[in-house]
């Protein structure tokens, strides 16, 4: 009785075997693919943190600039308000001489 036990038991067993065997085939398979993703998603990170890293560094600059431009522009107002500025000063001390040359020579003239 004992051999057909065996008999019987036996490729029950082996088909047992088999079956956690594919099970642990397809096991190692999923890491496999979840490790070469891993990898893959390792890379693409490392790609979105070096172009992250670009893209403040010229947002930086960008708006170095912008303050750059905005202080030149200030300037340029200022630099076309001093001649216009001059010729008003100048305009206004030469009428000022004016006036107060001409009361003094009415003085004289008395």
């Amino acid at each position: 009785m004992s051999q057909h036990r065996l008999d019987v038991e036996l490729p029950i067993l082996q088909s047992e075997h088999e079956m956690r065997m594919m099970a642990m085939q397809m096991m190692t398979n999923s890491i496999s693919d979840a490790m070469e993703r891993y990898k893959e998603f390792i890379q693409v990170n490392s790609s979105y943190h070096i172009r992250h890293s670009q893209l403040l560094r010229e947002q930086t600059q960008l708006k170095n600039i912008q303050i750059l431009l905005n202080e030149k522009r200030e300037q340029l107002v200022e630099q076309t308000e001093l001649p216009a500025s001059s010729v008003e000063t100048k305009r206004f001390c030469e009428e000022a001489g004016m006036n107060i040359c001409v009361p003094r020579a009415k003085q004289q003239q008395v």
